[in-house]
């Protein structure tokens, strides 16, 4: 190669420069293109096949760090370039529905809850190698199993899910002389109301019911906590029908945390999934629901209300206490020209030193999916972890009582409990027309959704 072609070519390795403008470059040097494609060439089957691998970006910057480590450690091993590509809440879904819709989707993705079923048509069966990853790590606990298999198949690897709960402060608690609450009410009403201060801008409690996973979590929980739900036993639609009384009991206190209570900050309904954290650490919540990246963030800062956060159990309502364990799963996609190789990375971080290192930096967040997972001496190593891993264990499907179905995740992927919160706290409708009106698009999503 010429020696000038040479020079090019480590800048464009080093990402000094860009593939046009090496082969801009590489035009000039020789007088024509053909030399400089010829040389990319050469490059790219040097470098071995590349991998397009998205990843979810948490809060929790430390797991990404170890995660995105690991898979570049893999790729070096296998002479594998790896194309890297985040999304967090806010952009994730809608970058799967675009790239499914183009029939560009990547090889390989970490997804959330929703992935095995809602792209289930663009991904290939797993089935063998998630058998073979749960056998040797004790099985999948059952609320993992449901979201990864339908009828038999697996169209997905469960990977974790994130651990969490009410996060509190215990030092107002305390000096209040209050117990710890464990129904929303009167439990969590009156230690809101006893331990806020809106002259200093301190509230009782942080919930959205906004569009965003954060409100999707809560919506969901308290329909259960109240003896109702969205879906009957039969995965038929119930928000209006079977469970009307139930649900109207539940969307009416979750509205009067905000209007009647006012136990919640001005501005509550506009948050999104990162507002609440970012309002507790400024000292402006009492209590607040939350995976555990709130908890992550504040011992990363030595923030000063660290030592003063304890993580209880998801609180309940009159029927009980409910939480959606949602895992987060590996998606092989059947566009991929690289199956074996894609098969080889999940095996490669799921390996069990791997996984640990990667859940020891999480704080909690990196939850179990697998029996052996959940027996890991890490959960015993603070109190708050093991609330947050109780919390996990406990949790219950989406769906639920009915079976885990693609409409009952569509209708989660759509936010139709949220916007029914938003139509009576924003929109003015009363608790009864809202929920007929979600009920009437939930019906329309299972008309569709149960033909697939």
């Amino acid at each position: 190669m010429d020696r000038r072609l040479h020079a090019l070519a480590e800048q464009l390795d080093a990402h000094l420069i860009s593939r046009r403008e090496f082969l801009r470059r590489s035009a000039i040097v020789t007088g024509s293109a053909a030399a400089g494609l010829h040389v990319l060439g050469s490059m790219a089957h040097a470098q071995g096949p590349k991998l397009r691998v998205w990843l979810f970006k948490s809060y929790v910057t430390a797991g990404n760090d170890i995660l995105a480590k690991q898979v570049e450690a893999w790729a070096a091993e296998r002479k594998v370039q790896v194309e890297f590509d985040w999304a967090t809440f806010g952009d994730r879904e809608q970058k799967f529905v675009a790239a499914v819709e183009a029939g560009n989707p990547p090889d390989i993705a970490e997804m959330n809850y929703q992935g095995p079923m809602r792209y289930r048509p663009a991904l290939r069966d797993v089935t063998k190698l998630a058998k073979d990853l749960a056998a040797a790590r004790g099985g999948m606990l059952p609320f993992a199993e449901r979201v990864v298999q339908l009828d038999g198949q697996y169209s997905g690897i469960p990977r974790l899910v994130f651990g969490g709960g009410l996060h509190i402060r215990k030092d107002l608690v305390a000096e209040k002389g209050l117990k710890m609450p464990k129904v929303y009410d009167p439990d969590v009403l009156d230690v809101a109301r006893k331990c806020q201060d809106p002259s200093k801008d301190l509230w009782g409690f942080g919930q959205t019911l906004n569009r965003c996973d954060d409100g999707n979590g809560f919506m969901q929980n308290i329909l259960w906590d109240y003896g109702g739900g969205t879906w009957d036993k039969d995965g038929k639609p119930a928000l209006a029908t079977t469970f009307l009384k139930q649900n109207l009991a539940a969307i009416q206190f979750a509205v009067d945390t905000i209007q009647k209570h006012k136990v919640q900050p001005p501005g509550v309904m506009s948050w999104t999934d990162v507002s609440n954290n970012e309002a507790y650490m400024a000292g402006k919540l009492v209590c607040t629901n939350n995976g555990a990246s709130l908890y992550y963030a504040m011992g990363a800062k030595n923030h000063p209300l660290y030592d003063k956060t304890q993580v209880l159990l998801t609180p309940g309502g009159p029927a009980g206490a409910f939480v959606a364990s949602n895992p987060y799963t590996w998606g092989l996609f059947k566009a991929s020209k690289h199956a074996e190789l894609t098969e080889d990375l999940v095996r490669w971080v799921e390996d069990e030193k791997r996984f640990e290192e990667y859940m020891k930096a999480c704080s909690g967040q990196a939850g179990p999916v697998y029996k052996v997972r959940a027996e890991h001496p890490y959960w015993k190593t603070n109190p708050n972890y093991e609330g947050m891993l109780q919390n996990i264990l406990r949790g219950v499907w989406i769906g639920y009582p009915g079976p885990i179905t693609p409409a009952a995740i569509e209708v989660q992927a759509q936010y139709i409990l949220c916007d029914m919160g938003g139509r009576i706290v924003v929109g003015g409708l009363s608790p009864e027309a809202a929920l007929k009106e979600a009920h009437k698009r939930v019906e329309e999503i299972h008309r569709i959704r149960s033909r697939a």
